[in-house]
């Protein structure tokens, strides 16, 4: 799951279903704003699920916090032999938030990651994400 800003909200949502419904299934959040002191929405939320182990993963990432901005595609980037990992073993990948920027940049590492980590050149990792997009395993609420 992508969820940077008020994206997340719909995640702490989902999380929470299915941990009334007792999924077992791993989680992984990716989430990002611009300081963690003042925009790390539903952290206390997070953490708790995180500790009762139905979100398996956080990555943060705060854009403001230091010199170099880090965004959520970057989080991604770093762990991109795990994500292709998880996406290759049939996890979903969901994406909610800002579509001026974030979605397409979340988009584009997607392909990149598929492409480097699924030994897929440009045309191949396209297709990929467009049958992941087809099986309703890519799914984006952008906004």
């Amino acid at each position: 799951m992508i969820g940077p800003g008020t994206g997340v909200a719909p995640f702490v949502g989902f999380l929470e279903h299915r941990q009334a419904r007792g999924d077992q299934a791993p989680n992984w959040l990716f989430f990002g704003e611009q300081h963690r002191a003042t925009d790390f929405y539903y952290s206390e939320e997070l953490e708790q699920l995180q500790q009762q182990g139905i979100l398996t993963r956080l990555d943060l990432a705060f854009s403001r916090d230091q010199r170099t901005k880090i965004y959520v595609q970057d989080r991604m980037r770093e762990h991109g032999a795990q994500l292709w990992k998880w996406i290759d073993s049939g996890a979903h990948f969901y994406v909610c938030g800002d579509a001026s920027r974030m979605a397409k940049d979340v988009d584009l590492a997607l392909r990149e990651i598929i492409a480097h980590h699924g030994d897929m050149d440009t045309d191949d990792a396209d297709a990929y994400v467009k049958k992941l997009s087809a099986d309703k395993r890519y799914v984006r609420d952008v906004y």
